[in-house]
């Protein structure tokens, strides 16, 4: 078990409402985000930043995506070493709770997801405003989900993300039924991926979009 695991599961044990999936402790349940802590590496030999995580499932993806994710204690770098390590984890888990906790729990889906980025307003970045546009989607508003894939230039896009994204595009006006089985889709490849099969609430589904 690596470093970071353990220090997690030291930490799980003090955090109700928590489980360990792979090397990211997650805040239950998990409904359509991934919410939780994990670690990143530095350069610094035993040295690590702690995440605060918040990243939409219904989007493609092959790893854990920080883009919406806040470095814990405005950065500073935490010593995982086997020596003093329940101590360590005491003193992480006392960064984690109650405030970074609690905001975790209040994002449970799209709805809390689209006001936690209203501070991006504006933010031109490919990446950023698919999110936004699959966000809208899973709530409901294809319109809105339309409007904003009309203003990326999908063309540009790379060519992984361009094979992802221009089907769903076309799909949205043309097949709405493959629209959504494929966003589901991409959700259950990311839970599958991530190892969050034990941490997901009911069935991955989208919103009604019929009155759209």
């Amino acid at each position: 078990m690596s470093i970071q695991r353990e220090t997690l599961r030291l930490i799980q044990g003090s955090l109700k409402g928590t489980r360990l999936c792979g090397d990211v402790l997650v805040v239950l349940p998990t409904e359509h985000l991934l919410r939780g802590f994990v670690f990143e590496r530095t350069l610094e030999k035993e040295m690590y930043y702690l995440w605060r995580v918040v990243m939409p499932l219904y989007r493609p993806a092959n790893t854990i995506i920080l883009n919406y994710s806040k470095r814990i204690s405005k950065g500073d770098k935490f010593r995982l070493t086997k020596p003093g390590l329940t101590q360590t984890a005491e003193r992480i888990a006392a960064a984690m709770a109650p405030g970074h906790l609690s905001y975790l729990r209040k994002i449970r889906g799209p709805r809390e997801f689209l006001k936690h980025v209203n501070w991006m307003a504006g933010n031109t970045m490919a990446n950023f405003r698919i999110d936004l546009a699959l966000t809208h989607y899973m709530v409901g508003n294809v319109a809105e989900c339309i409007k904003i894939f009309e203003s990326i230039p999908l063309e540009s896009l790379p060519p992984k993300l361009h094979d992802y994204v221009v089907p769903f595009a076309t799909e949205l006006r043309t097949n709405p039924e493959d629209a959504a089985s494929r966003v589901q889709s991409w959700e259950r490849e990311n839970i599958e991926r991530l190892g969050l099969a034990e941490a997901v609430t009911g069935t991955v589904e989208v919103a009604d979009t019929g009155s759209n």
